[in-house]
């Protein structure tokens, strides 16, 4: 006769080291996905900080094409709109191209974020306009 210790008993959860190794391939699991959002919050972070920049420099340049003359554009060179209020800076200047005969002003709208480290390229637009 047998035992009721020495009879096979049918397995019940898991050992220790299925655990363990299940525990290791979930965090593994979590922390890609926690480094993915990082990246995408610092991408869309960044796409946000370019895109305002956009709407400042085509803000400019939507003024240079409803300036009432055309001999006085330059004074859009000089001209300062919200300095840093928005968290940039633009500088606009203009030059004009008369040789052979044309006459033709081209308009370029630089626009940096302040601090730099928000945006370490600055977005350009630029432009040309002739005269009527």
């Amino acid at each position: 006769m047998t035992t009721p210790r020495s009879r096979a008993r049918p397995r019940r959860g898991f050992t220790l080291i299925e655990v363990m190794i299940a525990m290791v391939i979930l965090s593994g699991v979590v922390l890609s996905i926690a480094v993915g959002t990082t990246k995408l919050q610092r991408a869309v972070g960044d796409a946000n900080v370019r895109s305002r920049a956009f709407a400042r420099a085509d803000q400019v340049i939507g003024l240079a094409r409803t300036w009432p003359a055309w001999s006085t554009l330059e004074q859009l060179a000089g001209a300062r709109y919200n300095p840093s209020s928005d968290g940039f800076t633009s500088t606009t200047t203009v030059t004009a191209d008369t040789t052979g005969g044309r006459r033709i002003k081209r308009l370029e709208v630089t626009v940096r974020a302040v601090p730099s480290t928000l945006m370490p390229l600055p977005v350009r637009r630029s432009i040309s306009i002739t005269a009527p």
